[in-house]
């Protein structure tokens, strides 16, 4: 059972000082809790969940103690936490992958295309077109820039057949596993 409330956090407030990014907007943020008990729980009273965090292991430094209430909060499955904690986390992927680096950035439409490429190499623009469900002449003008911007290069078998450039190719052998086979 929880202990004595030591003291009570808001949402806005752990957000803040954690560094974190708020991604969510909610009309009932949660509150986290602590207190002096033995460990962290979860108190639902009329359908509204009160989170009480234990003090055990709570570093001192108030940004550190706010990510860690955060991924406590998100531990007892608050979803807004868990929002701005993965959010957090895919932020940090995308930093650590390069992501933010990559030039250019492609549009929807263009990555449709370069996905629809990779999973068919020597594809016509026709074969592109119905694939991605795009039109003939939208898929013509995407085509054309992607291959401007090194990504697709006409195919060694014709002409109007499209590949996957050599540093687009090496990357994705790059990627983990998981990566490559995600649509």
């Amino acid at each position: 059972m929880a202990g004595a409330i030591i003291v009570s956090w808001s949402f806005d407030d752990l957000v803040k000082l954690s560094g974190y990014r708020n991604v969510v907007s909610t009309n009932c943020p949660p509150t986290a809790l602590v207190h002096d008990g033995p460990s962290d729980e979860r108190v639902i009273t009329n359908g509204v969940a009160a989170y009480y965090i234990s003090e055990n292991g709570l570093p001192s430094e108030e940004a550190e103690r706010a990510r860690q209430l955060l991924e406590r909060l998100y531990a007892l499955g608050d979803w807004a936490a868990g929002e701005i904690v993965e959010r957090h986390r895919r932020d940090k992927e995308r930093v650590a992958s390069g992501y933010y680096e990559l030039k250019p950035r492609l549009t929807v439409h263009e990555m449709f295309v370069r996905r629809y490429v990779r999973r068919h190499p020597g594809s016509s623009v026709e074969e592109i077109s119905a694939g991605t469900s795009l039109s003939l002449s939208e898929v013509q003008v995407l085509t054309e820039e992607l291959c401007n911007h090194g990504i697709l290069v006409l195919s060694d078998q014709s002409k109007t057949k499209y590949d996957l450039s050599a540093s687009e190719q090496a990357r994705y052998r790059e990627l983990p596993e998981a990566e490559r086979l995600m649509p």
